[in-house]
């Protein structure tokens, strides 16, 4: 599959060790698994360990984003 990807294996490793496959990653993921013929779905390639427990998703945990966007940047500055 790392190959077909065009992906280092230790990448794609990672990805499953991790069990998250990188955003910008996921449709060239899914559009070479099903080239392959392989039984992928667009919901196995954003959650590759299945889908979070509903609860935890039903829950009003705050977000937070580690990339602030240059608005952002310069209200803190």
């Amino acid at each position: 599959m790392a190959r077909k990807l065009g992906e280092a294996p230790a990448n794609v490793s990672a990805w499953k060790t991790q069990g998250r496959i990188p955003a910008q990653k996921q449709p060239h993921v899914l559009a070479v698994a099903v080239n392959l013929g392989l039984p992928v779905t667009a919901e196995n390639v954003v959650f590759p360990l299945g889908r979070p427990d509903a609860d935890v998703a039903a829950t009003n945990a705050p977000v937070v984003c580690d990339h602030p966007t240059k608005a952002q940047w310069k209200d803190a500055a």
